[in-house]
């Protein structure tokens, strides 16, 4: 990626020093041949720097980053412990352990999507983990069961209610609105969470 970027600049400012350089002479074939060869520079740099562009912007929007590790261990019949250990910057931080019913897990949280034009810039979009919860891998179990849940910090996320009220008139904003993952308990593996410009992710550690 580097050196393409490097190239594709080198490449356009040789092209454009070649064509001014044409120009500046005097005869009409040596000023065709000078724009022709400046022009091919300045083709090939753009293809170069179009490349990375692109490459750059798949990168905004597919890229996932671990926010959190989750391990899982049972404590009974549909009751488990949890914990949350938060990642920032690639550095664990304090872990939080909490009690929560259920065969799976969920975590939740709002996100601020901003325009793709700002995503491809490379802004990521804001979001804040606010609640971890037990579920049910039927509607029926969940239904009869007594919910679960705990809060990540502080509720409500006041930032993201602002957004929220502020939608219709915020143009760089694509949209608002929360966010939940969830995957069955299974204490054999811990797993990461991640979010990515669109939403939280539970994957397998991939470090």
């Amino acid at each position: 990626m580097g050196w393409v970027n490097v190239l594709g600049w080198g490449l356009v400012l040789l092209g454009a020093l070649w064509l001014l350089s044409a120009w500046r002479r005097s005869g009409i074939l040596v000023k065709v041949r000078g724009t022709l060869a400046g022009g091919l520079l300045l083709g090939v740099g753009g293809l170069c720097l179009a490349l990375v562009m692109a490459l750059r912007s798949f990168e905004a929007f597919s890229a996932a980053t671990v926010i959190a590790q989750v391990r899982c261990r049972w404590t009974g019949p549909k009751a488990f412990e949890l914990t949350w250990t938060p990642i920032r910057n690639g550095t664990p931080g304090q872990p939080q352990t909490v009690q929560l019913r259920g065969d799976q897990w969920a975590v939740s949280g709002g996100m601020v999507k901003w325009h793709p034009w700002l995503t491809a810039l490379g802004l990521p979009s804001y979001h804040k983990p606010t609640r971890l919860s037990g579920r049910y891998a039927t509607a029926a179990e969940e239904i009869a069961s007594p919910p679960s849940a705990v809060a990540l910090g502080q509720e409500p996320d006041r930032l993201w209610w602002w957004f929220y009220q502020l939608d219709p008139y915020l143009p760089f904003v694509e949209a608002v609105y929360g966010s939940t993952a969830f995957t069955y308990v299974n204490p054999a593996v811990p797993v990461d969470v991640a979010v990515s410009p669109s939403g939280y992710l539970v994957q397998r550690p991939r470090r």
